[in-house]
């Protein structure tokens, strides 16, 4: 008898693990009995290749996928790269589907800035921003403060450095020159006496990459599960409860300080002059148009809570987006000589056409906006950096209800989808045979001007309404600062490997570090 059974329970064993394998064969990503693929998912978050994990999957499955959670809960994951689906829900389809409830709770940090509302209230800070980021005079302000910062801190740092890690001195510089634009003040993040070795650490800075690397580990595991350590104060979610209140403090505080400043000095006022010349918390706090509303309440935009969301907003998609874009950007510059030798070509071309009064040998080159635009092969360069290494290299949003994709997947409501934007660029039937290498000429058509690509392929700056405001300025500042270091430096990475690892955090940095030898150049 008890033979029997122990044969019995060895069967159904056996057809449980061929079952099981047979299911798995066909699957992209390893499925775990009640686990689903939540295992597979955190080996590659530790082991830091969850983006190729995905990029691997969504190959296997032709550009669309439904990543299972455990058995137990509601935690699956619709993930896709397919452009059609893309375009249908950012564009055609784009009233179905919004942030939602679960992307609010994962990125908790960003409060109710404009990254994690829908409705009304993002209406209304879509307006209130537009107005601010797209006026011509506070463009020219931020290419101003843009340059004198870089003039005085990073190439004094640059010239006495022999080697340095770009990204941590890239990273810090952009937190310095956000704050000033944003907030009015200079914390120094990026100290101009550095002199090599060891930058002083940071407790601000430190805890925006903490608060980043949270956002990740929270869009993998269920949310009962991270709200459980939440309240325990245990792992992960300890890094989100000692970094929201380093921010807090930090931003209630500035806040605070300018509320004060502007209340004794009455330094800004009606003068319209003036205030598209100020940091963006103080043009918040004297903009005259009505407050916005949502659900029947009214949001008032001088409120600490308020300002406290949108700053932290504004400083998280500045910093993040030019130093992480300039990082890969130096790196794949300095694997590629050719590219090198035609943005430098480029560039002396630009200088050689200015009139003789205004060549100057020590500015190099500082380029004017007029003379950026003329830069089309540098434009190219920045632009197919974007592409293989997005700032941000997904995108969540939920269906409202029930729909199905182009692609003939069926969505459900309220289910939540995945949109990896870091793999788009890895589909040879999206960008060809060629798109894993790095080739500036595809941006360029045969008149010598920059093709215009769709954003639902090129999905940097997302797509649809949700397409990021700061989208012309970023790519000024990140020419503006790449023309003027690749004219004065040359830039020597000390790790001569093709590829290189990269973070699994919501912003794609380099895993370790980009460490370069700096030498001048001489022209």
């Amino acid at each position: 008898m008890a033979t029997q059974l122990l044969l019995t329970f060895l069967s159904l064993v056996t057809i449980f693990l061929c079952h099981w394998l047979l299911r798995n064969k066909h699957s992209p990503v390893y499925q775990w009995p009640f686990l689903g693929m939540l295992p597979g998912l955190l080996f590659s978050f530790y082991n830091s290749t969850l983006h190729d994990l995905h990029t691997r999957a969504l190959r296997r499955t032709g550009g669309t996928f439904l990543l299972k959670g455990p058995s137990f809960i509601n935690a699956d994951f619709m993930v896709t790269c397919d452009p059609a689906n893309i375009n249908h829900i950012f564009n055609k389809n784009a009233t179905n589907y919004e942030k939602g409830r679960d992307f609010k709770a994962i990125m908790e940090a960003l409060g109710d800035g404009i990254f994690n509302v829908d409705g009304e209230s993002w209406k209304f800070q879509r307006k209130l921003l537009h107005s601010l980021l797209n006026n011509p005079e506070f463009e020219c302000h931020a290419m101003h403060i843009l340059t004198e910062k870089t003039r005085s801190t990073l190439l004094p740092i640059l010239d006495r450095a022999e080697v340095v890690d770009l990204q941590d001195v890239f990273k810090r510089f952009m937190f310095d020159n956000m704050c000033l634009l944003v907030l009015g003040f200079d914390p120094q993040y990026l100290p101009v006496e550095y002199e090599g070795g060891r930058l002083p650490e940071n407790a601000c800075g430190e805890a925006f990459d903490e608060l980043e690397e949270v956002a990740t580990y929270r869009h993998m595991v269920p949310i009962c599960v991270w709200r459980l350590q939440n309240r325990l104060r245990i792992g992960m979610e300890w890094k989100f409860i000692r970094g929201s209140r380093t921010i807090d403090q930090f931003l209630y505080g500035r806040i605070e300080m300018k509320k004060q400043e502007f209340a004794t000095k009455h330094c800004v006022g009606d003068d319209e002059q003036t205030k598209n010349k100020t940091d963006l918390l103080t043009q918040f706090l004297v903009m005259k148009d009505e407050d916005g509303r949502c659900d029947g309440k009214i949001i008032d935009k001088t409120s600490d809570k308020f300002l406290r969301d949108s700053m932290f907003t504004l400083l998280v998609a500045g910093r993040d987006t030019i130093s992480a874009g300039l990082t890969w950007l130096i790196w794949c510059v300095a694997n590629h000589p050719t590219v090198e030798k035609r943005i430098l070509e480029e560039i002396r071309q630009v200088i050689a056409a200015r009139p003789p009064e205004q060549v100057n040998g020590d500015e190099g080159g500082f380029l004017r906006s007029n003379e950026l635009n003329k830069l089309v092969y540098l434009h190219a360069t920045v632009c197919e950096t974007l592409r293989l290494y997005p700032p941000v290299p997904y995108d969540h949003k939920c269906a409202v209800e029930s729909d199905v994709l182009p692609s003939g997947h069926k969505v459900c409501k309220e289910e939540r989808i995945l949109f990896y934007i870091y793999a788009i660029a890895r589909m040879e039937d999206v960008w060809g045979k060629d798109c894993m290498e790095f080739k500036p000429e595809r941006w360029i058509s045969e008149r010598g001007t920059i093709l215009h690509v769709p954003s639902y392929k090129f999905m940097t700056f997302l797509a649809g309404a949700r397409t990021c405001l700061g989208k012309t300025m970023s790519f000024m500042q990140i020419k503006s600062m790449a023309s003027a270091l690749l004219w004065k430096y040359k830039f020597e990475l000390t790790d001569n490997s093709p590829s290189a690892r990269t973070t699994v955090g919501l912003v794609l940095y380099m895993k370790d570090g980009l460490k370069a030898r700096v030498s001048r150049r001489d022209h």
